[in-house]
This record gives structure tokens, C-alpha cells and sequence, in this order.
């Protein structure tokens, strides 16, 4: 490890400014900006490391980069990323240029510094110690970067079911993840899954004088009535067999929560919240994160927001929906469920668009990968990681365990409450070169399982 970290500190100014770089190119996938030049941008990356990546496609997808090091061992691991990043809006609550990659107070400034650049530049400066020191890794190397994870990865799973054999690894290591609040490292065992759709309402061919209102329908009433039908105060998805397929928490995931520390405060003195739902508290709260499902209203539009007044009866409605799932629901099994939910209930003429979905994961907490990085984590951050039955977020884990059936976890380097999908995104730079050390040492404790 000292050796590792005396490298990282001759190679700090480089590591930070390929950081800087990748900032400033914007990858927004969700309006397909900067997309090809943030992925040309990232190749140039690879190659200055001395690693040769291949650029692929599955349809119109946003370029997928690939690269494979040999290494010294009969051992394999995948790496997987993302480049793509989430809208900036609103664009006003920034406190520097989000694509600037300005480095002030320590850390690097801009959309997707900790979600999820910082994270690339870690893994790839990772594997570049081994190729600069010693010739090459400690186990074979696979790494797979892609441009749509923030769209629901919706076309990764065509592209690993059409490369199996190539993606062959006995783990994968999905770097993509935070610190905890104490600054070590997370390790995920799991992730939930993600239904995100979008209802519509349209009561008219175009807005109409308010003064209508007592004979022509509202589509906003007609959708929040819809919407209350869905979810209860409490939190609980009142739709029909939704939670028939749930099977968490389980035994070992119990035994997993008792060992961690969650303090709810930390949360509402961050953002500015005055109590939690249902007042849940500790390591409860941290048991509904981890375990249960959730229906979030994302966004939700209809007729005039602008300044001022305007009485007008709007003619459509429509509200943007995210569902958190758990093991082992099906997000095709639940569209089904929510459209007879609405039929039934009489909105038949309300439309169900689906942006994307995401199956959740589970991986065994005892597996060889799951022991590695935890060592791995206790040698670099000092302190004993936190390892997690689950994940509250999502991601496209299911691609591994259950397509290519390898065992699988989420961890990374990015600070806590880095302001993650919102204003002022930031990485440190000492949460970078340490995830520099923290891939390297994954790669050397893998070797040795």
C-alpha cells in the first residue's frame, strides 16, 4: 500500500487533470448531449494508460467502451462504469459552471465529478500502477464503461447477452459508489431495481378559460386522484400484487443491518428536512431505505407555472413516476399490475409511457469478491467497511448476476452527500487518489481469494 500511494502521489497532477477533462465534457444522456465527444474524450484516457479499448454499439446506443489487461494470475475481473451523467437543471442553483471541472477547496466541482468520473479515472489509474510498476495487473483485467446508465441502462442488456463469452469474469466490480458518512468504504451486496414511467392525461384539443371549469374536466384532478389510488400516506404501494414477488429481508440480510450504523440526523440536517415519514428513526429508517418498495413522484406538469396569474383550465396533464423494486420483483410483471390498477379504477384514458426499467440483484455477502474488497477497504481507509445487504439506489446489477451469473458488488470512492443528481456536484481530490489505492488493492486481495 505505501508503495501504491507514493505512486498515486507522483501521478496526483496527472490523475486530477484527466478528472478535469472528463468533467468539462458534458455526457448528458438523458438529452443526449456531448455523448460521442465525452466517450472520444474517455477513450483518450484509456490510451494514454497504455490500455486499448474498442468502441461498440448495440443499435442506436450510446457508445459502450471495452478493454481487457492480461494479468499474472488465471483469475478474472470486470470492471463496470458509467460516463454518462444527469441534467444540471436547475441551472441557476449552481455555484460554479458544472462543466467547468473548477477545483476549489480541495475538490473537483461539476456534474458527474462523483457520479461517476471520479470513480472511471480511480479504476483505469488503478490498473495503470500495475502497468507502470510491474508490467501488468495481479489478475486479468475486463473493463466495461458505458453512456446510458442514467437512462436505465436500457441497452446494456442487449450487448451483454450478445457478448457472454467475451465478459466471462469470476466477479464483477461495479465501480459506482460512495463513501460512508464516516468516510469508509461501502460495499453493496444487492441493488433495487427501477420502473420509471410517465403518466398522461388530456381532457382537451387545447387550454380553455377557467371559468369552464364546473362542465369541462380537469385532467390534473382526474391525475391526482389517480395518483392518491397508487400510494397511501404511510408510504405503502396500494396497487394489487405488487409485493407478491418480494423476498427481503432475509435472515442473513437481518443479520447484515444489525452490524450497521445509520443516523437519520444526517439526513435531515443535510437537506433541510424537518421529519421523516412515518418518524422512522436509526436502524429502522435504515431498513425501509434497504428493503422496501417505493413509489416516487419525479415530476409532475400541467397548465400554466409561470409568474403571475393566468386562469386557465389546462388541457393535459402529466406526471413523471419512479418505482424502487426489490429482490425479486419484475418490472414487466408490474406494468402489467398498474395498467389493470387504472383500468379498474376508472382511468382507462390515462396513458402509461416507460422510460426504462431495471430488475433488481442480490449477490451472496459471503462471496470471494465481497471479502476482497472489504479487505481491500480496511487496508486503505483504516476503518471496517460497511457492508450492505442491499442498495436504496439502482443500477443495471441484474446484467451481472443474472445474465453472465457472476458475483457482483457495488463500491467506490466518492464522498458522501457529494450532491449526487442535484446542484453542485463535487469529488475531494484525496476521495480520488484514495480510490486509486482502494481499485488497486481490490485487484491485489482478488488475486489472493
Amino acid at each position: 500500500m505505501q508503495e501504491i500511494r507514493r505512486y498515486v502521489e507522483k501521478n496526483k497532477d496527472d490523475i486530477i487533470s484527466d478528472l478535469r477533462n472528463l468533467v468539462k465534457h458534458p455526457s448528458i444522456s438523458a438529452q443526449n448531449i456531448g455523448i460521442d465527444e465525452c466517450a472520444s474524450t474517455l477513450n483518450g484516457i484509456f490510451r494514454d494508460a497504455d490500455i486499448t479499448t474498442t468502441i461498440n454499439r448495440v443499435n442506436d446506443s450510446n457508445p459502450i467502451l471495452y478493454a481487457e489487461i492480461k494479468g499474472t494470475s488465471d483469475k478474472t475481473l470486470l470492471f463496470y462504469g458509467h460516463y454518462d451523467v444527469q441534467p444540471v437543471e436547475p441551472i441557476d442553483a449552481w455555484r460554479y459552471n458544472p462543466f467547468s471541472g473548477v477545483i476549489a477547496d480541495d475538490k473537483v466541482h461539476g456534474r458527474g465529478a462523483a457520479d461517476s468520473k471520479g470513480n472511471i479515472i480511480a479504476m483505469i489509474n488503478g490498473a495503470k500502477y500495475y502497468l507502470d510498476t510491474v508490467g501488468s495487473p495481479p489478475v486479468n483485467l475486463k473493463f466495461l464503461i458505458e453512456g446510458e446508465e442514467e437512462i436505465s441502462s436500457i441497452n446494456l442488456p442487449k450487448y451483454i447477452e450478445e457478448n457472454k463469452d467475451k465478459l466471462k469474469a469470476d466477479a464483477t466490480v461495479c465501480f459506482d459508489a460512495s463513501l460512508t458518512q464516516s468516510g469508509t468504504a461501502s460495499i453493496y451486496a444487492g441493488l433495487k431495481g427501477l420502473l420509471y414511467v410517465e403518466l398522461r392525461c388530456k381532457t382537451a384539443s387545447v387550454d380553455v378559460h377557467s371559468s369552464l371549469a364546473p362542465i369541462v374536466p380537469n385532467p390534473a384532478w382526474k391525475l391526482l386522484r389517480a395518483l392518491q389510488s397508487i400510494r397511501n400516506d404511510m408510504g405503502k404501494i396500494t396497487i394489487e400484487g405488487w409485493y407478491d414477488d418480494v423476498k427481503v429481508p432475509n435472515d442473513e440480510d437481518l443479520v447484515l443491518l444489525k452490524r450497521l450504523d445509520y443516523d437519520e440526523k444526517i439526513i435531515t440536517n443535510e437537506y433541510g428536512i424537518k421529519y421523516l415519514i412515518n418518524d422512522v428513526k436509526g436502524k429502522a429508517a435504515l431498513k425501509k431505505l434497504l428493503f422496501e418498495p417505493t413509489c416516487n413522484i419525479a415530476g409532475i406538469y400541467s397548465g400554466y407555472t409561470g409568474l403571475g396569474s393566468k386562469t386557465v383550465l389546462p388541457s393535459a396533464a402529466s406526471v413523471k413516476l419512479d418505482f424502487r423494486l426489490v429482490y425479486d420483483q419484475d418490472p414487466d410483471k408490474l406494468i402489467t399490475l398498474l395498467r389493470q390498477h387504472l383500468d379498474k379504477r376508472g382511468f382507462e384514458d390515462i396513458e402509461l409511457y416507460i422510460f426504462g426499467s431495471l430488475k433488481p440483484s442480490k449477490t451472496d455477502p459471503k462471496s470471494d469478491i465481497v471479502n476482497a474488497a472489504a479487505n481491500a477497504a480496511k487496508e486503505v481507509y483504516g476503518g471496517k467497511p460497511s457492508i450492505f445487504p442491499n442498495m436504496w439506489g439502482s443500477g443495471p446489477d441484474f446484467v451481472f448476476t443474472k445474465i453472465l451469473k457472476q458475483q457482483s458488488i457495488w463500491t467506490g470512492c466518492s464522498p458522501a452527500y457529494a450532491n449526487i443528481h442535484a446542484p453542485n456536484e463535487f469529488i475531494g481530490i484525496r476521495n480520488v487518489l484514495d480510490g486509486v489505492c482502494y481499485a488497486a488493492a481490490i485487484m491485489k486481495e482478488f488475486s489472493r481469494s
